[in-house]
């Protein structure tokens, strides 16, 4: 019972007063309406259409479609969440989502489109041009979301468009993890840098003192009486210059690198059109239309394929997941 007894226990968001510069929203039933409408029917839909079509489709074994399932149904939550879908969500996305799906299918079966974005200097000009189509639509749908945004109160536009650090930030951990793994690369640097500062002290160490002429005189002296001595008794100093060798190549050889398996980066369409998919969060019929393209690109990643993010013993790849 909440503290003004009114006798809610749980208390969820009311779609038609969720503001569209909330941070977030929860509806159950509407959520149950958007898994529904973009999940639990597309997913067994498009997937029989593409086999009845013949279209490209990975096989799954029913622990694969549990899998994705689990997975699908996790990343529906998040973007249900922050996506503001509880106030956004309409029979305007769902009636662009169907077309967008299968036609981004129907696309994805050409002879030149059958490539993944790492092969980007490789591509049919074909696929440039359908590449360039695309990001051109995107800026378009990009500038007038960002017109949206500027509409509502002044620090939400601000808010918007520094969401993108997000998934940029996600992204330059993913390119820093890679170049860790494969080049070991925090424990080479800090070799380096020990190896460095221990050069410089040893040669620090090595400088010879400044002498006055007096004391150069002096030690002269000395060093011709001590040569004439032990010139019959000079005995090979090998087992210390070994060990300065050892330990020189010890500091020259870099450490071991640990990680037994390399990694690659592999980003593929449905991730990209998974995080438009959070902007797309306004109830204006221009922006509704953008959730229901985006949300199709990114199911028919799921549909089609799978949306682990790693896979392989010896090699595996940061998003990999078509």
């Amino acid at each position: 019972m909440n503290s003004d007894a009114s006798g809610t226990v749980v208390d969820f968001s009311d779609p038609p007063n969720v503001p569209e510069t909330a941070l977030f929203s929860f509806n159950p039933l509407v959520y149950l309406y958007f898994m529904l409408a973009f999940f639990f029917v597309p997913y067994p839909l498009y997937r029989y259409v593409a086999h009845r079509l013949n279209w490209e489709l990975n096989t799954k074994t029913p622990a694969r479609h549990w899998s994705d399932t689990m997975y699908g149904c996790s990343y529906g939550v998040i973007l249900f969440v922050f996506g503001n879908y509880s106030h956004c969500f309409s029979w305007i996305t769902v009636v662009a989502f169907y077309p967008a799906l299968f036609g981004y299918g129907l696309i994805a079966e050409l002879p030149f489109t059958k490539t993944s974005l790492p092969e980007f200097s490789h591509w049919p000009l074909g696929m440039y041009i359908v590449f360039g189509i695309a990001v051109l639509i995107i800026l378009a749908f990009a500038a007038f979301h960002i017109y949206l945004a500027a509409m509502q109160t002044v620090p939400f536009v601000a808010y918007y468009v520094c969401a993108l650090i997000i998934p940029l930030f996600l992204f330059s951990m993913a390119i820093l993890l890679i170049r860790e793994v494969n080049n070991n690369w925090t424990r080479t640097q800090l070799h380096t840098w020990r190896a460095a500062r221990a050069q410089k002290k040893k040669k620090a160490s090595a400088a010879p003192p400044v002498l006055d002429k007096d004391e150069k005189t002096e030690q002269q002296d000395d060093a011709d009486v001590e040569a004439q001595a032990g010139e019959s008794s000079q005995q090979p100093e090998q087992p210390e210059q070994q060990q300065q060798q050892q330990q020189q190549n010890d500091e020259v050889q870099p450490p071991v690198n640990p990680y037994g398996a390399r990694a690659a980066l592999h980003l593929h369409h449905w991730q990209i059109f998974y995080t438009l998919a959070f902007f797309t969060r306004f109830t204006h019929p221009v922006s509704q239309v953008a959730a229901g393209i985006v949300l199709a690109c990114y199911m028919e990643g799921i549909c089609a394929c799978k949306c682990s993010i790693a896979s392989g013993r010896t090699r595996w790849r940061l998003f990999d997941a078509i």
